[in-house]
């Protein structure tokens, strides 16, 4: 069980990372996006190991040299465009507005495509792969929960930097991703 649950916190980081810096962006996220978010995440945390189980284990030799670039570009685009916005005469709060399903979207694939060859390891869990599946969804969706709270709090410290700050945080976290995977880090 212990393999399992590290398993399913490391696959939830990136998902965190991304949940407090939408907490920071959007001044009026609330419950309901904070939710939706989490249920998102927590989703694709939950599908893309399983996807990696069920279809695509003899590919993950190929998705894995390319997934780290997909990921940097999806989290650099939304990083550089939230430093452009920091930019701008326009309030935090009247930003929250921004926050749409496609953004959602693609925050949600990009942090779960490394899960994806988290697939491998799934028959060596002392677990069937739906109910392993099931465990990263529920610690990936609370993970999450907790994060976008935490980033919330974050946003009424830095005030109009938070904005300029979060989109920082996605950009490092997507060379963090492409180190990682050239074995630098």
């Amino acid at each position: 069980m212990i393999d399992l649950l590290l398993l399913a916190i490391s696959l939830a980081m990136d998902s965190m990372s991304v949940s407090i810096v939408n907490g920071i962006k959007y001044k009026n996220y609330g419950p309901k996006q904070m939710f939706l978010a989490s249920l998102s995440f927590g989703f694709f945390q939950g599908l893309m190991p399983l996807l990696g189980y069920l279809i695509f284990t003899p590919f993950i030799p190929y998705i894995a040299r390319f997934d780290h670039w997909i990921v940097l570009l999806a989290l650099g685009a939304i990083g550089v465009n939230m430093i452009k916005e920091s930019f701008e005469k326009e309030e935090i709060e009247e930003k929250s507005s921004d926050f749409t399903l496609k953004i959602l979207f693609v925050e949600s694939i990009a942090t779960a495509i490394d899960a994806l060859s988290s697939g491998i390891v799934l028959p060596e869990l002392p677990f069937h792969p739906l109910v392993s599946c099931l465990v990263i969804f529920l610690v990936t969706f609370i993970i999450c929960m907790i994060a976008h709270n935490l980033g919330k709090k974050i946003a009424l410290l830095l005030k109009d930097k938070a904005t300029m700050c979060g989109g920082i945080i996605l950009i490092l976290l997507g060379i963090k991703t492409v180190l990682e995977h050239m074995n630098i880090l």
